[in-house]
């Protein structure tokens, strides 16, 4: 039980330092914003790279902070019928939650990772004028979604553990 435990804040306390650090990325992707706001009709001299690089920031933003979002419980959840259940069909409903998550983000990853694979493979750059390299942005779906099958399945954890301690009572 206690490496379990052990297991649970080990996820938590990496989702939290991981998804705190991306969030900053939404600062960055401002600045650069403002940055090509500043170039294009102050100095009539629009960059080529910005708007590109703020979306790969964005789905990096998006990809590395959505397990701390779950940690945290801010995805929108419709909690209708689920408040008035006792506190065991709680436990029992978030681990068919949790299971029905892990199928998805396994696959989520499974296709993420031969996606960002084929393009690190091949070297795959955009079709734009700017052109980087596709892996990097491309690697943050399977890393995203790695960390998010961890929180899942420490979430699984503990609502396993919440409802066998129920169950003794």
């Amino acid at each position: 039980m206690q490496k379990i435990e052990t297991f649970i804040n080990v996820v938590e306390t990496m989702n939290k330092k991981i998804g705190r650090a991306a969030s900053y990325l939404i600062f960055v992707f401002m600045l650069l914003m403002v940055y090509e706001v500043i170039a294009r009709y102050f100095f009539d001299s629009p960059t080529i790279w910005v708007h590109e690089l703020c979306g790969f920031l964005f789905a990096g933003y998006v990809a590395l902070t959505g397990a701390w979002v779950l940690l945290e419980k801010g995805h929108v959840a419709v909690d209708i019928i689920y408040q008035y259940f006792p506190d065991k069909a709680k436990d029992l409903a978030d681990m068919v939650v949790s299971i029905i998550a892990l199928f998805m983000f396994t696959v989520l990853f499974w296709q993420g990772y031969k996606f960002a694979w084929h393009a690190f493979v091949t070297g795959q750059h955009s079709h734009t004028l700017f052109a980087p390299l596709l892996w990097p942005v491309k690697t943050m779906l399977p890393l995203g979604s790695l960390f998010f099958l961890l929180q899942i399945l420490a979430d699984l954890a503990r609502s396993i553990i919440q409802f066998k301690q129920r169950s003794t009572r």
